[in-house]
């Protein structure tokens, strides 16, 4: 785990860097402390989704040092076809909702 400064403010990440864990990412767990970072290679679109997952995240997208696009409150998909939050980035921050407006707000 490391930290992550966004709004001068320190948020303790989970880095998921692998293909297996950018994969699994939030499916199935009931909680998140701090934030989950998602670390990509280049800067591109990407389409992140909430299948399997248990709660509702804010999903940051970030390319270089800068936020691009932000998707607020994602629900957990229940059933498919699920919705998908698109965004550019190299990396993808996700928050428990509402994380993201207390942080900046």
């Amino acid at each position: 785990n490391m930290k992550i400064t966004l709004n001068n403010k320190e948020i303790p990440v989970e880095i998921m860097d692998t293909p297996s864990s950018i994969s699994t990412g939030m499916m199935g767990r009931n909680n998140l402390e701090g934030g989950m970072l998602f670390i990509f290679d280049d800067i591109s679109e990407r389409s992140f989704w909430m299948k399997n997952c248990l709660i509702s995240l804010d999903i940051i997208f970030i390319a270089g040092n800068k936020v691009t696009d932000v998707h607020e409150n994602c629900p957990p998909c229940v059933s498919e076809p699920c919705e998908h939050y698109w965004g550019i980035g190299d990396k993808v921050l996700e928050l428990p909702a509402g994380d993201y407006k207390s942080l900046y707000f």
